[in-house]
């Protein structure tokens, strides 16, 4: 009777820390197992999802960061872009959904008086093939780069709004991310910016009031297709040895629709 009430005690023991391990969460530092965000999470420094692992952030939840990182990770671009504020740094995945109703909210608005900015986090970075990660109901808004894809990264975006950053998305090296019916509005420079040989999906999006609609650069060769492209100074930037798909887009006053440098 002893040896029975001693293994309960110590599977309940166990259980309780099972529960406790699985409600901890990483607001600065390297994830070392897989995580489910909820409610309201505020980040402190750089956060990493090492290969291997996932973070998942439920429908609903709210996503704040400091103004100045406590951590700062090995970033895979020039060092300036993201530097000393925080970022989340993807080499596993992520699994962001939200729904219609309940949508996930990256950025809150905090006017730094110092840089005369509302601009207050680095942003989303993928770097790595990040084939189970998705991004869907999400509001991302007051980075840097909403959302960075590098290396290879072919993650999955759509339903999400992306806005008031200083760019809304920007894809490098030889990414082919998927990046479907989103409103990307009132970001500063970019809505989307392509570079190098990456090759994205561009289709189904509102794209409207940034400085330009949509960049491509480098020899990078994006498909863009079936895009409202609307408001923007410029529509659709091309530079360098880039060899965009462009076909079947809306443009609505736009200053200049397409301009080719």
């Amino acid at each position: 009777m002893r040896c029975w009430k001693v293994g309960i005690f110590i599977g309940l023991f166990i259980l309780e820390g099972q529960v406790l391990l699985a409600q901890k969460i990483t607001t600065s530092g390297t994830l070392a197992y897989d995580e489910i965000w909820s409610g309201r999470v505020h980040i402190t420094g750089d956060v990493m999802v090492p290969e291997g692992l996932t973070l998942s952030v439920e429908a609903g939840t709210k996503i704040s960061f400091a103004s100045e990182s406590d951590y700062d990770a090995d970033l895979p671009f020039a060092a300036d872009l993201g530097a000393n504020k925080c970022n989340l740094i993807i080499k596993g995945d992520l699994k962001i959904q939200g729904t219609e109703d309940n949508e996930v909210i990256i950025g809150e608005k905090v006017y730094n008086l110092n840089t005369q900015s509302t601009i207050s986090w680095g942003g989303i970075i993928f770097d790595r093939v990040n084939t189970n990660s998705i991004i869907e109901h999400c509001v991302i808004r007051y980075a840097d780069i909403g959302i960075t894809f590098a290396g290879c990264s072919t993650v999955k975006i759509s339903q999400n709004t992306i806005a008031e950053n200083s760019v809304g998305i920007m894809v490098l090296g030889s990414a082919s991310p998927k990046i479907r019916s989103n409103r990307i509005h009132d970001n500063i420079l970019w809505g989307i910016s392509c570079y190098e040989y990456s090759s994205p999906i561009i289709s189904d999006n509102i794209v409207e009031k940034n400085e330009v609609g949509i960049g491509s650069t480098d020899s990078s060769s994006p498909t863009i297709e079936f895009n409202t492209i609307a408001n923007n100074r410029i529509g659709i930037l091309i530079q360098g040895k880039s060899k965009p798909w462009n076909a079947n887009n809306k443009f609505i006053d736009n200053e200049e629709k397409i301009r080719i440098e």
